[in-house]
């Protein structure tokens, strides 16, 4: 084992079982929430650059360079050339969940140009598994904006999917990934078995699904339902649930943007009001001191004339107005 083991260390040998992924895509999130909390992003996140500690992940530094490099895990923006921030770090981050859960990336490419196309054009992949795709697809979409506003979202999305698989029958049930864990050794023939057996489940799983949506106008459930059906109905509320959550979250986002822009315009008012007041009042002032000076000028004017009227007079005439 070297000093420093990576999460793609990790997944290069194989599947992880679905109790030891949640537990990674767990601490994953924790560890990233934290990085967005201090209003930072990682930039170019993938397996490579995520550590398996004894206390659980931490986030490699970003080599240098790596930001323009293609991965499968770079988000579209990205890719085209945009700078990264926390809503790109999401899309990896979801990118990075779906491969341990399922144990296959989400995108993939022979060539460099391959795998673009496949990030900026292609479909949101599926895993097989309604729970898993809900909390994956939205961190995957091609647009930054329709991606959770918050990775405490999609962290609760994944406690909830974490207890319903410490619930889930494993022997009953299929995995979280569309492919089943395979043991080594198992002949062409077994193998067939084996997908049709899974394949038999994942129809009763529907099945019994579409049976829960039909139930859920009030009727009661009926006696005798078995504890895996009971399970599933709680996985259906609990999805539905943080669905809901996800909704009250975006709005009120919304709503604190708008009265963030409210507040900032009303405030752009009253600083223009104030600039105008400040204007007319100079004004006045200046139209005063204006009508001052004009009052000043004609007296002086007037004094001028009569200086001016009083020199011009001959001597003689001043002389006499004297003597009379």
């Amino acid at each position: 084992m070297t000093d420093t083991t990576t999460l793609a260390q990790v997944l290069a040998a194989g599947r992880l079982p679905d109790a030891e992924a949640l537990r990674y895509a767990l601490q994953l999130g924790e560890c990233l929430s934290k990085v967005h909390d201090s209003d930072r992003w990682h930039g170019a996140l993938s397996p490579a650059n995520i550590e398996i500690v004894s206390g659980g992940l931490e986030l490699l530094p970003v080599p240098e360079g790596s930001t323009r490099m293609v991965t499968p895990y770079s988000s579209p923006e990205v890719v085209q050339g945009e700078p990264a921030d926390r809503r790109s770090d999401i899309f990896s981050f979801g990118a990075i969940v779906f491969e341990l859960l399922t144990g296959r990336r989400a995108f993939d490419g022979d060539s460099r140009a391959s795998l673009v196309a496949q990030i900026t054009e292609g479909a949101t992949p599926e895993s097989g598994n309604s729970s898993l795709d809900q909390l994956v697809s939205p961190c995957l979409s091609k647009s930054p904006d329709a991606r959770p506003a918050s990775l405490q979202i999609v962290i609760q999305d994944l406690k909830v999917l974490d207890m319903a698989a410490r619930r889930t029958d494993q022997s009953a049930l299929p995995s979280l990934g569309q492919e089943p864990l395979r043991e080594p050794g198992l002949g062409r023939t077994e193998m067939q078995e084996l997908e049709s057996r899974l394949a038999a489940r994942m129809q009763l799983h529907e099945r019994t699904m579409a049976e829960l949506h039909r139930s859920a106008s009030g009727r009661a459930t009926e006696e005798g339902t078995s504890s895996a059906r009971s399970d599933r109905s709680l996985d259906v509320l609990a999805s539905r649930v943080a669905q809901i959550e996800r909704t009250l979250e975006e709005m009120r986002r919304k709503f604190s943007q708008f009265e963030h822009n409210i507040a900032a315009d009303l405030v752009d008012i009253e600083e223009g009001m104030k600039t105008q007041s400040a204007a007319i009042e100079s004004a006045r002032t200046a139209m005063a001191q204006t009508d001052d000076l004009v009052e000043r000028v004609v007296e002086a004017l007037e004094s001028l004339q009569t200086t001016v009227l009083d020199e011009s007079e001959p001597a003689s005439e001043r002389a006499a107005f004297a003597l009379n």
